[in-house]
């Protein structure tokens, strides 16, 4: 076998991020040659034992300090070694298209799930070779760009899945405003993200957000986009959409005899006059008692596959066990609490599992 005395990778491809050099039998006083966007590394029985950066090294037992100990080179002379020569490029891979479909995420306010779909385009640099060698590469010997989209595919979808959710949340933007808000999401989903790629010795770069959109036959987007238009058109009168449903329900107990009192109430909002004061009076002066405020209703943090969610009204809590989303093993956590429980223990929820989840018949006999 031809004893080998150049070492290099002609890097013709953009797209390849690894190149294993097809020789092992390498020489002393070889020369290896390493361009300002590579980096090479050698490799003995699978364990890593030096690395070097761009420029052009003669190869002794003085720059190879690791492999020196494993095999014990002689300092002269022109001594054969088997080792394996990998070359990591260190270029800006851009461009690299993302997308997630059929997403659902709470949206924040009406706490109902919203189906949506996001794409974008980011970019990625090898920023630790030897991390991104043992963690991904393996001994396969080639990667391109197409194995870094496929290996974080899924890492993708769910850092947007979250960071949407956490954007809106924190941020109090409804859907109808996130399209003015993609810079911003996309340094939140960002930072997310580079927590997965971090693990390999990866950098994330440029990553955006081209497009988010929502499935207009979701009832859960038609719900809360309802829930949107009556929030604006309330607050365009200065109204709180609870002070509105006191109001009907002020409206119902009057009846027809306080209707024409109610209807200057209306004329009045249109006027700017003070809201509060109003109703007051006018509930006042129909004889009718002012209703009570409506109950607050206990919310609950819930513990799923080691991740929290909600917090998430009862109301909310009895459709995911309609759904056989929770049973009464999931742990859940009241707002106002002090410790986490499994929901059968509370007795809100255990009186909802006890009517849609009837316990075991008794044996057979």
């Amino acid at each position: 076998m031809a004893i080998i005395r150049s070492i290099y990778w002609e890097q013709n491809n953009q797209e390849e991020l690894v190149y294993k050099f097809p020789f092992n039998n390498v020489t002393l006083g070889s020369v290896l040659t390493v361009n300002e966007s590579q980096e090479a590394f050698f490799y003995k029985s699978g364990t890593l034992c030096d690395s070097f950066t761009a420029g052009r090294h003669v190869l002794s037992s003085a720059n190879l300090p690791i492999l020196q100990k494993l095999i014990n080179l002689p300092s002269g002379g022109e001594t054969t070694f088997t080792a394996e020569v990998w070359f990591v490029s260190k270029l800006d891979k851009r461009n690299m298209f993302w997308g997630a479909g059929g997403l659902r995420v709470i949206d924040p306010y009406f706490q109902i799930p919203i189906k949506l779909s996001a794409r974008g385009q980011y970019g990625i640099r090898i920023s630790d070779g030897g991390l991104f060698l043992k963690r991904l590469i393996g001994t396969i010997g080639f990667a391109s760009t197409d194995l870094i989209e496929e290996q974080f595919r899924s890492d993708v979808v769910e850092a947007v899945k979250i960071s949407i959710a956490k954007f809106m949340k924190d941020n109090g933007v409804n859907i109808n405003e996130l399209g003015t808000e993609y810079k911003a999401l996309a340094k939140t989903i960002s930072k997310e993200l580079q927590l997965s790629f971090d693990e390999y010795g990866v950098q994330l770069l440029n990553f955006n957000v081209e497009d988010i959109s929502f499935d207009e036959n979701d009832k859960g987007y038609q719900t809360v986009m309802e829930g949107i238009a009556e929030q604006a058109k309330l607050s365009k009168l200065g109204v709180s959409y609870l002070q509105q449903k006191q109001i009907d329900i002020a409206q119902t107990a009057a009846g027809n005899e306080g209707a024409g009192t109610f209807m200057g109430i209306g004329m009045g909002l249109g006027m700017g006059n003070n809201l509060g004061n109003m109703v007051s009076d006018s509930i006042r002066q129909s004889g009718v008692a002012a209703p009570p405020p409506p109950p607050q209703l206990p919310s609950y943090y819930i513990a799923q596959n080691g991740q929290t969610f909600g917090p998430y009204s009862i109301d909310i809590l009895q459709g995911m066990i309609q759904r056989k989303e929770m049973t009464g093993t999931t742990y859940v956590y009241k707002v106002g609490g002090k410790e986490w429980i499994f929901a059968e223990n509370d007795p809100d929820i255990a009186r909802i599992l006890s009517l849609l989840m009837p316990p075991p018949p008794p044996p057979t006999m």
